[in-house]
């Protein structure tokens, strides 16, 4: 999968509802992230799960610290994506 195709994923899965798979594979992710350096707490846009557009508090990914600059709870879910700082 390339980036885009990782978003996607890890929003669809957001949105939809996480199957029993990915929601194991998201709070596994979760707990490392957790204790990283880039993961920083603050507002970001996000998308709803009603599909509406909000600015939510929320854990992401520093660029300033190496990462990605995502919302946490989507990356975590994206089965393919790949940790920039390979922690997973």
């Amino acid at each position: 999968m390339g980036k885009l195709d990782d978003i996607l994923n890890g929003w669809s899965n957001y949105l939809q509802g996480d199957d029993p798979a990915t929601l194991e594979l998201a709070k596994e992710r979760a707990e490392i992230c957790i204790k990283c350096p880039a993961a920083k707490d603050g507002l970001h846009t996000a998308i709803l799960p009603d599909y509406s557009i909000s600015e939510i508090q929320g854990m992401y990914c520093s660029k300033k610290e190496g990462g990605c600059g995502c919302p946490l709870s989507t990356a975590v879910r994206s089965e393919k994506y790949k940790c920039p700082k390979k922690h997973w």
